[in-house]
């Protein structure tokens, strides 16, 4: 009986949470507080708080912050201009966002809506342990790594992602990529990074990195090592937005349960991975 009252309980909540989220994604660019926002489901501005953390593992406040910025990439990579896309996703300090693009976007809003126009992305290809690889690089550093089955598709994927952005070989990148493959065998080596993500997920990609070879975390503590014990989902939505895996080894993160769960370059590369750090679950070796 205590049973099913839980498990009515938790897809009440689950319920609740669904129509919130539907909510705020759809008006993130208002300025909504707690107290309104219990107001209009019925229900105090505490709990609310409470169980939408409890569901979604952040705050609502976190929760419109992260719909804000989706909302202005895909506005900016439409063409629109940023001031009107600034306005029209709630941004009210232009400064601030210019202060703070450069983390957030990887370059400014203006470069960002131009789709990379005046950056200079430098790559290579080359053959790995897990398929072909490509590798590529800013001046600062690698800011992204892909899988494919051959060096056409992974072109095209880079491209996609920033079209006015002069793309090209280079021979640091080759560097680079053999120095993956280094990695990749057991070597240590240090790579300079030029990763763009929300707060919360650089502080999940930096937690990723201090999992040794050979070991495994669940989502549940990675999520504890964040200090966030409640936000696994976020976690794992962290992992499958990681541009370098491989170097951030999101692969070593796994369920509670021992299954594998997702991987963005594959499930059959993350089972390799695994099994050549000899860390790959019992349940998970067929």
């Amino acid at each position: 009986m205590q049973r099913a009252v839980t498990e009515t309980k938790i897809s009440r909540n689950a319920d609740l949470v669904k129509r919130v989220c539907s909510y705020l994604k759809e008006n993130s660019a208002e300025r909504i507080t707690l107290t309104s926002l219990g107001a209009r489901f019925g229900i105090s501005p505490f709990h609310l708080q409470r169980v939408f953390t409890d569901v979604m593992g952040m705050s609502p406040r976190e929760y419109v912050a992260e719909c804000r910025l989706h909302d202005l990439r895909s506005r900016l990579a439409k063409g629109e201009p940023v001031l009107n896309a600034l306005r029209r996703t709630g941004y009210s300090s232009q400064s601030w966002l210019y202060e703070d693009s450069r983390r957030r976007l990887g370059m400014t809003p203006a470069t960002y809506r131009k789709g990379g126009e005046g950056a200079t992305i430098s790559y290579a290809t080359g053959n790995s342990s897990l398929g072909r690889l490509l590798v590529a690089t800013t001046g600062h550093g690698i800011c992204a790594v892909k899988a494919g089955p051959n060096d056409a598709e992974l072109v095209r994927s880079l491209q996609a992602e920033f079209p006015k952005a002069r793309v090209r070989k280079s021979a640091r990148a080759k560097r680079f990529l053999d120095a993956l493959n280094d990695h990749l065998s057991g070597q240590e080596v240090k790579f300079p990074l030029d990763v763009r993500g929300t707060d919360f997920q650089m502080r999940v990609w930096t937690a990723l990195r201090d999992i040794p070879r050979g070991e495994t975390k669940s989502y549940c503590e990675v999520a504890e090592m964040v200090g966030e014990p409640r936000a696994v989902r976020a976690v794992a939505n962290a992992c499958a937005s990681n541009p370098i895996p491989l170097i951030i080894p999101c692969h070593r993160v796994i369920r509670k349960d021992g299954s594998l769960g997702g991987y963005g370059l594959g499930i059959g590369r993350k089972k390799v991975l695994l099994a050549s750090e000899g860390a790959l679950p019992d349940s998970s070796g067929d």
